[in-house]
């Protein structure tokens, strides 16, 4: 039987998805990203899951990356019929995320060192909080490697595009308190306290209706880079979209009501 490095827990409507090779410090084999790919589609369909919460095993490293010694000795494959369920995309591509479509919301509890292709990991998440000794870095570079699953992409949208190209043109490590200046993360939480934090949070967008939170979601993805005015104008269109669903009426008939709104879930 397979080695499970990935492991997904399901409580009060949120997705807990673990990282689990404590061993090698949560680092991605190419078995470990295929699970990963498998859990994001768990997750996609499960609908008794609004959210989820990425996280790793241990107290040191959230994710060291790509196994790097796999990939000098050769990839050990479990399951050679595993088929990609994107049609010429790869592993890396398909393990942050990307082509995916999924519209609900995962927070990253980031809760150690994130390097290398756990970075870009971490960037392809929507919301991002970490522990204090959390470290980020796009390592690749020293070794040959181009930053990728969405590093590059991703960060030249998320910081200033110099100090985007410092990190991946450099390797260099940031610690928590700079990748929180700098926006790569929401905020900083004791050890002990992030997954309470990310739970937390995780049951404030579970309070709001599930379609606006998704149709938000798709909405701020696909508008980015978008000229403003073209931005506006689908946004108008997502509002009509958002309009004519349950979660809307059933909101602004609560709010007329004075109670809590009571949101159909899947």
């Amino acid at each position: 039987m397979a080695d499970r490095f990935i492991q997904y827990e399901l409580s009060d409507s949120v997705a807990t998805i673990t990282l689990d090779r404590p061993e090698k410090r949560n680092a991605f084999s190419e078995n470990m990203r295929r699970q990963l790919i498998d859990t994001w589609l768990t997750f996609k369909d499960d609908d008794e899951a609004d959210v989820a919460i990425l996280t790793g095993s241990g107290e040191v490293s959230w994710s060291a990356g790509s196994d790097l010694r796999e990939i000098a000795n050769g990839l050990q494959i479990e399951d050679p019929d595993w088929r990609s369920p994107v049609e010429g995309a790869g592993t890396i591509q398909l393990a942050t995320m990307t082509g995916l479509n999924i519209n609900k919301p995962v927070i990253a509890a980031i809760n150690g060192y994130a390097l290398g292709f756990a970075f870009g990991l971490a960037l392809a998440c929507d919301i991002r909080i970490c522990s204090p000794n959390a470290r980020f870095a796009s390592s690749e570079v020293k070794y040959g490697h181009m930053a990728g699953g969405g590093q590059a992409t991703r960060l030249a949208r998320t910081i200033p595009f110099g100090m985007a190209m410092e990190l991946v043109l450099t390797g260099d490590q940031i610690d928590a308190e700079t990748a929180l200046r700098s926006g790569i993360v929401n905020q900083i939480v004791p050890q002990a306290e992030l997954m309470k934090e990310a739970r937390d949070l995780a049951g404030r967008i579970i309070e709001c209706g599930p379609i606006v939170v998704r149709e938000t979601k798709e909405f701020m993805y696909r508008s980015l880079g978008q000229p403003v005015n073209e931005a506006l104008h689908m946004e108008g269109l997502y509002y009509e979209r958002i309009r004519k669903s349950q979660d809307y009426d059933e909101g602004t008939q609560a709010f007329a009501e004075k109670r809590n709104p009571e949101f159909e879930r899947r």
